[in-house]
């Protein structure tokens, strides 16, 4: 198993909005939910909101088999749930979750250990 880890800087004022987000998942559509981490291979989902001095930071971690794919395929998938998901994201977060994609755009500089 491995882990896919989004952390993304709040808008301002929108803690709020991101609660009542997670319960209408945790609610009404946690059927939908379930059955996309289903499809996706994910296995767990944890978010957290992180208070900063000057800000919050949204930090989501997903477990599942095969973390890019994964998000390839959230990202790109045409189902209703998955689409109104990625529109929930880009309202919230000001930015489209298909603009990240395809494939890592970072550098690892540093790491420590065996």
């Amino acid at each position: 198993m491995g882990q896919l880890q989004i952390i993304c800087p709040l808008r301002p004022g929108t803690q709020e909005r991101w609660r009542r987000f997670y319960q209408t998942v945790e609610g009404s559509r946690r059927d939908q939910f379930e059955a996309s981490c289903q499809q996706a291979g994910i296995t767990q989902v944890q978010v957290r909101l992180a208070q900063l001095l000057h800000g919050e930071l949204l930090l989501i971690t997903l477990t599942t088999q095969e973390p890019q794919q994964t998000l390839q395929d959230l990202a790109t998938s045409e189902c209703a749930f998955e689409c109104w998901l990625r529109g929930q994201f880009q309202a919230l977060l000001g930015w489209n979750m298909q603009d990240v994609l395809p494939g890592p755009h970072w550098d690892l500089i540093f790491t420590w250990g065996p």
